[in-house]
């Protein structure tokens, strides 16, 4: 794996410099991990993302960070998927498929820096924005729940879903994770993970295939659990 890796990734990227990189701007914002604030400088690029350090904030969530200096890579991973990528370029390695994100790492004051959409799509990372504070929430932690059920009703703020049993779920989502939560259009499938201290907010949503979960309206009844991000 880290051959293959290291073969896909040779040719990526190098901004050789640990100088702030042309268009991104330090922030005043803060961010939160799992209760912890992020001691670092944040970053935006010139459309506003949000870039954030990459060692620091995966430390806080337990996962593991590691520099390729032959390839000038960085992989990585929670125990479950590995994500490899170098600075500059909107390639990402996802268990051997590239995806991208639409925007690239980048190299700032010697630190590497990942845009922080990184961590919700391809990890299970709920990213909110709370008063202006950038908010990380890890969703295997204690006191994090996951349903999945068939959409009745997308509002702007409220999300009307029906389980398996029948019954309906209603969720607030002004403030909701959507990074992979698709149309939400009426009939289409969706999880939705919420903290157990407060059961009617979502944190996070994401569109589910549906031969992945038995829910009523579903086309292909599956026996196997419901995807989880």
């Amino acid at each position: 794996m880290k051959r293959m890796m290291a073969d896909l990734l040779a040719g990526v990227l190098t901004w050789g410099c640990g100088t702030t990189a042309v268009g991104a701007e330090k922030i005043s914002s803060t961010m939160m991990v799992q209760d912890k604030e992020v001691t670092q400088t944040l970053y935006a690029d010139e459309w506003g993302t949000k870039l954030v350090p990459v060692r620091e904030v995966g430390d806080i969530l337990g996962y593991t960070v590691a520099w390729d200096k032959t390839t000038r890579s960085v992989t990585l991973s929670d125990g479950t998927t590995t994500v490899g990528f170098a600075s500059g370029k909107d390639t990402y390695l996802v268990e051997g498929e590239t995806k991208s994100i639409g925007c690239a790492p980048e190299l700032l004051e010697g630190v590497q820096y990942v845009p922080a959409d990184l961590f919700s799509a391809f990890f299970p990372v709920a990213m909110q924005t709370k008063a202006g504070q950038l908010v990380f929430t890890d969703l295997t932690a204690e006191g994090v729940e996951q349903i999945t059920g068939t959409v009745v009703e997308a509002a702007q703020y409220n999300l009307v879903m029906r389980l398996e049993d029948g019954t309906l779920r209603i969720f607030t989502k002004d403030q909701a994770d959507m990074t992979r939560a698709g149309s939400l259009e009426p009939g289409s499938l969706v999880a939705v993970y919420y903290k157990s201290a407060d059961p009617k907010t979502a944190i996070k949503l994401f569109a589910v295939d549906p031969s992945a979960v038995k829910v009523p309206g579903a086309e292909t009844p599956a026996n196997t659990a419901a995807q989880k991000d």
